[in-house]
């Protein structure tokens, strides 16, 4: 019997998964997104709930919540047992946490790997880059970094930073932190966050600098023979 031909008890007993997906469509389309939380409390409130524009903002607050507990834990080591000291853990927590962590980012953004299970290109390991909470996304919706990607080959792209809320943090209130964090993290973090052993991010051009008039910083990103 043909499914038009159905009542829909059996349709239900047949294709239960045909029934859900349709009861979940009609549901989805007439329920309200919401852009803020102004109305009663629902306990049971999920992400679907929430436009996407409620969405970007949250996300801007959880990246601002993400490099804030880096400064106030970095804070407290130092305060504790000092600068080298707080730069040791520093670097190992955020490269434990990238080589842990980061992966899942190539496997649900479905980017190309090669044989040998890594991000296949320089343009295969950025995409990589542009997932976790501390991307390289451009927009007021990114958020940290406002970077120009300049494609030499798939292989080799030169990255010149404009603007790093992060240095800005830096010159503001830690400007001793600036060669630790820039010239040592940064890198090795490119580099993890790459998921790809072969990819070398090359600086060009570091902090510190004279004013705000000049960029942030400049690299080439590209794969090591």
């Amino acid at each position: 019997m043909s499914l038009e031909n159905l009542t829909l008890e059996e349709l239900k007993k047949q294709r239960p998964d045909l029934v859900a997906a349709l009861e979940k469509e009609v549901k989805s389309k007439g329920k309200k997104e919401l852009d803020d939380l102004s109305g009663p409390w629902n306990p049971n409130l999920t992400f679907d709930d929430m436009s996407k524009e409620f969405l970007m903002k949250l996300m801007n607050i959880w990246q601002h919540a993400w490099i804030t507990l880096s400064g106030m834990w970095y804070d407290q080591v130092r305060a504790k047992w000092g600068f080298d000291a707080a730069n040791t853990c520093e670097l190992a927590a955020w490269e434990n946490m990238g080589k842990k962590v980061n992966p899942r980012y190539g496997k649900l953004g479905n980017v190309k790997m090669n044989a040998e299970g890594y991000p296949a290109t320089v343009l295969e390991c950025m995409k990589c880059l542009q997932l976790p909470l501390d991307n390289i996304m451009r927009g007021k919706n990114a958020g940290l970094f406002d970077g120009e990607f300049t494609i030499i080959n798939e292989n080799k792209v030169h990255v010149k930073y404009n603007r790093c809320i992060a240095l800005e943090g830096l010159e503001r209130n830690w400007p001793e932190r600036i060669p630790p964090l820039c010239h040592v993290l940064e890198k090795r973090m490119i580099e993890v966050y790459a998921l790809n052993p072969k990819f070398e991010a090359e600086p060009v051009k570091f902090p510190p600098r004279k004013d705000k008039s000049e960029i942030a910083c400049e690299w080439y990103f590209q794969m090591k023979p």
